[in-house]
């Protein structure tokens, strides 16, 4: 399908002290459509505490924070503006930068189900971003797993996953992926890559947000580092276990770091809007990409990889952990953090048996790192505590149904 043929609609959002003004734009209308939730500036703020708060506590159930009236009346609209699979962009304003108003449901079903969803700045920045866009996407620049404490159990997979399923692959791993080579690699005249993708720490400075980046080998590579890139790039992802965002003031933080990429030259970026579970956002990237490989646009292919992986049983998830563990070597550190992982998979998939026989060997092993043998001894306890509700399940159950795994990354910019 080509990009002309796609229905394309904006949706602006802009919070006052009384209530939320929602302007939506649609291709046949001579002016925008503007509604009024009464929802105040203040209830908004206290609901989007209330979210991240859920995050502190590693308490997900934001299926029902997402369920409630006030936030559905804000995207109740778009049924009316956008038809099933039309190209929906939202313009958050305030609190919204900081809620997936992608997974707010819509007769039970999250807005995601029912259309790709991508964010825009603003309708200015959005006609820029287009304008960037490249024809072709045959080339990618991988940055994954820098030496780091604790290691990125995933990232290694993430970084092959991901370098397969181009024709013209880059990889700088481990200590390669240095802050000085990449600077180094994009500005030099050999050209951009047309997709950036990182696998790495992402750390957010709340008093100097441009201090921001993600963790290399040699150091941060900053948001200020960025702006003063020339990029070409067609897509910049950050998929990590922390991608850059803070749970305090996500929002504007996405807002700082996703400009200065964009207004770099990259027409499109793919962050979290939260620290994010790694096995989770491994297997949500690498579907992504095969999505995008298939000849879908970026908003598409973020759409089915985020259906794709709410769909998934423990058993599923399970299968994918066992064909990434015969990779890694017994008894290396970055396979007995795995050890503890699986673990919890095959707790979360009823086989409890195997799960404490797994956190038993962990803890008389004595090569393990002292945080990992006290993870391994806090999450048997667990189990056990657990074992009667645990061992009733069959592996059948849905893994990943709370939107804290499929929901946390939102596409930014171009869409196609």
């Amino acid at each position: 399908m080509s990009a002309e043929s796609v229905r394309v609609i904006l949706v602006e959002y802009y919070v006052t002290e009384h209530g939320i003004r929602i302007f939506g734009i649609v291709p046949e209308a001579d002016k925008p459509e503007i509604l009024t939730v009464g929802l105040t500036r203040a209830e908004l703020r206290a609901s989007a505490k209330a979210f991240y708060a859920l995050l502190r506590r590693k308490r997900f159930r934001m299926t029902d924070h997402l369920a409630g009236e006030a936030l559905r009346a804000l995207v109740r609209p778009i049924e009316d503006w956008a038809a099933p699979g039309d190209v929906v962009y939202l313009v958050p304003h305030d609190a919204l930068h900081r809620l997936p108003l992608h997974a707010v449901p819509l007769d039970g079903a999250p807005l995601a189900d029912r259309n790709p969803v991508v964010l825009a700045p603003s309708a200015s920045v959005l006609r820029y971003c287009w304008s960037q866009r490249k024809a072709t996407r045959s080339s990618v620049l991988v940055v994954a797993a820098p030496p780091s404490d604790p290691p990125m159990t995933f990232a290694h997979t993430q970084a092959t996953a991901v370098s397969r399923l181009f024709a013209e692959p880059e990889v700088l791993v481990g200590v390669q992926a240095s802050r000085a080579g990449l600077l180094e690699r994009l500005r030099a005249g050999n050209g951009s890559p047309d997709v950036l993708h990182f696998s790495a720490h992402g750390v957010f400075e709340p008093v100097d947000p441009m201090r921001s980046g993600v963790e290399l080998a040699d150091g941060r590579l900053t948001a200020e580092d960025v702006l003063g890139l020339s990029l070409a790039v067609d897509l910049v992802v950050l998929g990590s276990c922390e991608s850059g965002l803070s749970d305090r003031r996500p929002g504007d933080e996405l807002i700082g770091l996703t400009r200065a990429l964009l207004y770099a030259g990259a027409a499109s970026t793919l962050v979290s809007l939260w620290r994010v579970d790694e096995l989770s956002t491994g297997l949500l990237l690498t579907r992504f990409y095969e999505e995008l490989r298939a000849g879908n646009s970026k908003a598409e292919s973020l759409r089915r990889a985020q259906t794709w992986l709410r769909g998934l049983t423990h058993a599923d998830v399970l299968r994918h952990a066992q064909d990434f563990r015969s990779t890694l070597a017994d008894g290396s550190p970055l396979g007995m953090v795995f050890l503890l992982e699986q673990a919890r998979l095959f707790a979360g998939a009823g086989d409890v048996g195997t799960a404490l026989r797994i956190y038993d060997e962990l803890c008389a092993s004595r090569g393990l790192a002292d945080g990992l043998r006290a993870a391994a001894r806090v999450q048997a306890g667990q189990v056990r505590l657990a074992r009667p509700v645990l061992e009733r399940r069959s592996g059948t159950e849905k893994a990943f149904p709370d939107p804290y795994h499929w929901a946390p990354f939102v596409l930014t910019g171009d869409w196609c």
